[in-house]
């Protein structure tokens, strides 16, 4: 199936911000490997972006992996199930997920206003503390996007199931 202009642009998006901050913290981290080794000196900044910029690098792969269909431990029974299971069990996974991220978004709305209110920035680095926690709300909504997706998808996976097939007929 071929994907809309759209759709590879939103896909396109949620790699980018899930690999450059992947790619950030790997340079960095060597970079401070390296400065121990030869230098024999931490580089104290080095902590302080890798732990903000993994909220990115979460947020940004859990919303790859709803899209990819890969989060194991949502689809293990849902799988197995047919008919009207599947498709009940698709509408109650869809509200949990989606429960769960318009929390996400709620409070990381919030704190990210919050910080930016109050002029809060990284003690070592100096940079504003929001830009970290963007990754909440911004997460929580491409998830919202592909939650909602994934569902539609396993709802006409369930359809289909639950419909006679030709053989049965014979």
């Amino acid at each position: 199936m071929q994907k809309s202009t759209s759709e590879r642009v939103l896909t396109a998006a949620e790699n980018v911000l899930a690999a450059v901050p992947f790619a950030v913290v790997a340079v960095v981290a060597f970079v401070n490997v390296i400065s121990r080794y030869f230098l024999n000196a931490s580089l104290a900044f080095t902590s302080e972006l890798t732990v903000n910029l993994a909220v990115w690098m979460v947020m940004m792969g859990a919303v790859i992996g709803l899209r990819e269909g890969a989060h194991l431990g949502f689809s293990a029974l849902h799988e197995k199930a047919t008919g009207v299971v599947r498709q009940a069990m698709t509408v109650l996974i869809t509200i949990a997920i989606l429960t769960f991220l318009a929390v996400l978004l709620y409070f990381g709305i919030d704190m990210a206003i919050a910080q930016l209110g109050s002029g809060r920035a990284t003690p070592s680095i100096r940079v504003p503390q929001w830009l970290f926690t963007a990754a909440l709300p911004v997460g929580a909504i491409f998830g919202v996007y592909r939650t909602l997706q994934a569902s539609r998808i396993g709802f006409r996976r369930s359809t289909v199931d639950s419909q006679p097939s030709e053989e049965a007929d014979r």
